[in-house]
């Protein structure tokens, strides 16, 4: 991904339209006793096509701007989405781009990554948390929803940075060299 700056306030948009979704729709959703993390997947998908450069900034800005938002544990959401957006983005950059199978299966195990990580900072940090099943099957559950919801976020994501892509550029189709005609 080329960071040029129309395309670092392309990412601050996203970023805070995703902010602001996330905590007034998604966080208040309830799909199968959880809800979905929609800004979770944004990191994930900047780390996939841009890189883990781009996918640790892009996650330690969001995570920052929602723990500032929600005035929780400062830095819990900003360190938790650091790690997915550099974990995604090493992924991108040992192993290429993924296909479509492999966005899904990324999407929910960072989900789960993402989850386990909130909860080793809150027990860390001295959180009074209720450690229970509940805990286990709210994070399983939300790891399905990460991996269905998480091809249709790479696609949005993917148009909002598309200009940016260096994969996606279309080169100028070039004609075939003439080959030099051999005389006898």
């Amino acid at each position: 991904m080329i960071l040029t700056p129309g395309i670092i306030a392309r990412l601050a948009v996203l970023g805070a339209l995703v902010a602001v979704a996330q905590i007034v729709c998604f966080s208040k959703m309830d799909i199968f006793g959880t809800s979905p993390d929609i800004a979770l997947l944004v990191v994930v998908s900047v780390g996939l096509l841009g890189g883990s450069l781009a996918g640790a900034v892009t996650g330690f800005s969001l995570g920052l701007l929602i723990d500032c938002l929600l005035l929780e544990t400062m830095g819990a959401f900003a360190l938790t989405l650091l790690c997915v957006g550099y974990v995604a983005g090493r992924y991108r950059e040992t192993l290429g781009r993924p296909t479509r199978p492999a966005v899904a299966l990324l999407g929910g195990s960072l989900t789960l990554l993402g989850a386990l990580v909130i909860a080793a900072i809150q027990v860390g940090t001295g959180v009074d948390a209720n450690v229970s099943f509940l805990v286990v099957r709210d994070a399983l559950v939300k790891s399905l929803l990460g991996a269905l919801l998480a091809i249709p976020v790479l696609g949005v994501v993917r148009l909002v940075v598309r200009s940016a892509l260096v994969d996606e550029r279309r080169g100028v189709r070039r004609t075939p060299a003439a080959r030099p005609v051999e005389s006898g």
